[in-house]
Parts: C-alpha cells; structure tokens; sequence
C-alpha cells in the first residue's frame, strides 16, 4: 500500500525512569523536540522485551506528532527465544498492568502531554494494553497487534468504552481465525467504528522488520490504518514550520 507523505516533527528520544508500584521502572521516551501539547502513547512490547524495533517505533510515532513512552515491562532483559521469552512473562506476571498504568500517568502528568491518551500494544503487549483499557475510562484509542483476549475478558468486552483497531495474520498457528471472527462480532456490537483487520498470507509478527515474519505489504498498511485511527481519535496536529524535519540539515 502506498504511504502517504507526512510532514514530521524533529525529536528526542532516550531512557527514562517511571515509578511503579513504588518502584523505579525503566522506559523508552520519544517525543517531539518543540512545539505541543501534544497526544500521548504508551507502547507496549511483546514478550521479546523491549527491542530495538519497539523503540524504533516510539520514534516513529514520535516524528508524527506523539509524545511516546515504551515502558520495559521485563525491566531490562530481553528474550533470544520463544522459551526465554514465555519465562521472563510468566516471571513478571499480573505487574505488567500496573507498568502500562504507571506509564499512562507519566504521560497524562506531563506539561507537554494535552492528555488525550492512547495505547498500542503487539503479541503480549496487545492483550496488556486490552486489560488496561477494561478497567480505564480515560483512553481514546487501542490499536493491537496479533494479541487475542483471553476468553474470560470477551463478555468485558462489550462493556468497553475505548475505540479499538485490531490487527491479525491468518497464517498465525496461535490465534485461530474461529476466535478473531468471534472478537470482530463482539466489538462491532459495541460500536461500528471499532474494527478487526486480519490480513492473509502472512504470520504473526508481520510488522516487526526484525524478524523473519516481516511482510512490507502487511506491515504498511497497517501502519497508516493505525495512523489514521489514532489521529483521529487523539487529534493529533501538524508541526509548526520551525519543527518539520529537514533532511539536509544538521540536527
């Protein structure tokens, strides 16, 4: 799919630290450099951790005109395989709520954040991101990637609030296409705008360009659906002419 062109704002980026739980959580933070208040997103990462395409993602959204927190949800480890990975989620457990939670409050106590709040999750992350947006009032948009609820939260379903965009792969072994028709007819229930994209041909992890799974066709539509559903609800605005990114200048 073609992208469209969109002005983009110069940003910083780097690690921060968050409080959750009372204790010191570590964070990527990416946002624009001038100019705001601005929409926030909270990003939340599968359970590979934290990795360099998550924070390259942060940028992304960042250069677009977010204000962008990725909160490390293992605390600073990451997972070279699937059994490393499925320890270190089974290790921090029911925490991962409360890291998206303290995320969001760092975003909305910010002065450069205008308070208007969504958030992204992928594979683990996506259904962390479904669970904080059950039990939240204050969201406007959820966008999820190749994370399926678990059957318990599809009956809470029904009573969320939050505007939703979902994406899947048919060719995912772990999400059966009976279950991805189940959750499009749940959420459409609730509300039209709210809608499931599954694409086919491809396998979980189509978006990540760091894997073998990656599949560009896939992975740029989904990107400007995304981008188009979260300026949407967030409202988000165009750069001043002092902030757009000039490649030929020095930064």
């Amino acid at each position: 799919m073609f992208e469209a062109r969109r002005l983009q704002h110069h940003i910083v980026s780097g690690y921060i630290q968050i409080v959750s739980d009372g204790h010191y959580l570590p964070a990527f933070w990416s946002h624009p450099d001038l100019g705001g208040p601005f929409p926030g997103l909270v990003l939340l990462h599968e359970y590979w951790g934290l990795t360099p395409h998550v924070r390259s993602q942060a940028r992304r959204f960042a250069e677009m005109g977010y204000y962008v927190i990725a909160p490390d949800l293992f605390n600073g480890q990451t997972a070279d395989t699937e059994i490393q990975a499925q320890a270190l989620m089974n290790q921090v457990g029911e925490t991962m709520v409360s890291h998206s939670a303290a995320a969001l409050h760092a975003l909305k106590s910010h002065n450069r954040c205008n308070s208007k709040i969504g958030l992204v999750g992928w594979g683990m992350g996506a259904q962390v991101a479904l669970r904080t947006a059950l039990v939240r009032d204050d969201l406007r948009a959820l966008v999820l990637f190749y994370g399926l609820p678990e059957q318990v939260m599809m009956a809470e379903l029904r009573m969320m609030a939050c505007p939703m965009l979902a994406f899947f792969a048919a060719q995912d072994p772990d999400i059966p296409s009976e279950m991805v028709a189940k959750l499009r007819e749940t959420v459409q229930q609730v509300n039209n705008d709210n809608e499931v994209v599954v694409y086919p041909d491809v396998s979980r992890g189509f978006f990540d360009d760091s894997r073998p799974s990656f599949h560009p066709v896939a992975a740029s539509d989904a990107w400007n659906r995304a981008l188009e559903f979260l300026n949407t609800r967030l409202e988000v605005s165009e750069p001043p002419q002092t902030d757009i990114f000039n490649p030929g200048r020095v930064y």
